[in-house]
């Protein structure tokens, strides 16, 4: 296949074919600037339309939470080892707010200790400090990001983050007694809603058992907003585990 090459123009007017053997780098000389994706695709997202959906698994993927022995305070979630899938581990660890000791930090780095940051989120049980969420790089008080509804038999959570980018809004639900809670895309919870269930243990530790951990059980569609699942789940369940101040023993 042959390339047509431009023409240039000398100064007595004539119109010449540039050499074959111009180089690339010459011949992008002649070529238009590079769009930006946000203008290409019209908005203001760098991810192309339809790339999320791309890397979507075909089938649920059961995660699961670990300790990680090495370091202290810190668990990892992760994919079984035989699937191969784009998301790299969740690394999670809890640090003490020097300035407030019964506040707690939990900080969420994707692939290692000191990899990626996602985000983390900071609660307490003092009745001053507010408790925050950070995710992208944008802080929130987590009163303007996670609603709750208490119900008589089961409680319901709403999580809405709104950033330069889009809006995720995922809704939670307790399915039964035994800790289990399940995400939603939207208020009608049905099965095509479903983007991942949170699975703690459900039966204790017993010699010649193994250990069962806690599990997060992610829908292909669920892997779209699964930064913002993750989070969430964490601060759910490190709400529902927090005693309040009133239900600390007197001393």
């Amino acid at each position: 296949m042959l390339l047509l090459s431009p023409t240039e123009e000398d100064a007595g007017g004539k119109r010449h074919v540039l050499s074959h053997s111009k180089s690339l780098s010459d011949l992008s000389l002649f070529s238009p600037p590079p769009t930006h994706p946000s203008i290409f695709y019209g908005s203001a997202s760098i991810t192309p339309p339809g790339y999320l959906q791309a890397h979507r698994p075909s089938t649920n993927i059961t995660y699961t939470f670990t300790p990680n022995v090495n370091v202290p305070n810190c668990m990892v979630l992760s994919p079984p080892s035989y699937v191969g899938h784009p998301h790299s581990p969740y690394w999670i660890s809890v640090s003490m707010n020097c300035f407030t000791p019964s506040s707690y930090i939990t900080t969420i780095r994707r692939s290692s200790l000191d990899g990626e940051l996602v985000g983390d989120f900071e609660l307490g049980i003092s009745a001053v400090k507010k408790p925050t969420l950070c995710i992208r790089g944008n802080e929130y008080f987590l009163s303007d990001v996670l609603e709750s509804n208490h119900r008589l038999f089961r409680n319901a959570w709403c999580y809405r983050v709104t950033d330069t980018e889009r809006t995720v809004c995922i809704y939670w639900d307790e399915m039964s007694n035994n800790g289990a809670i399940a995400c939603f895309s939207s208020k009608d919870k049905t099965v095509t809603n479903l983007l991942a269930r949170f699975l703690p243990p459900v039966y204790l530790r017993k010699q010649g058992r193994s250990q069962q951990y806690t599990r997060l059980e992610v829908t292909p569609i669920g892997h779209d907003f699964l930064d913002d699942i993750v989070m969430s789940a964490l601060i759910i369940e490190r709400m529902r585990t927090t005693p309040s101040v009133r239900g600390l023993p007197k001393s």
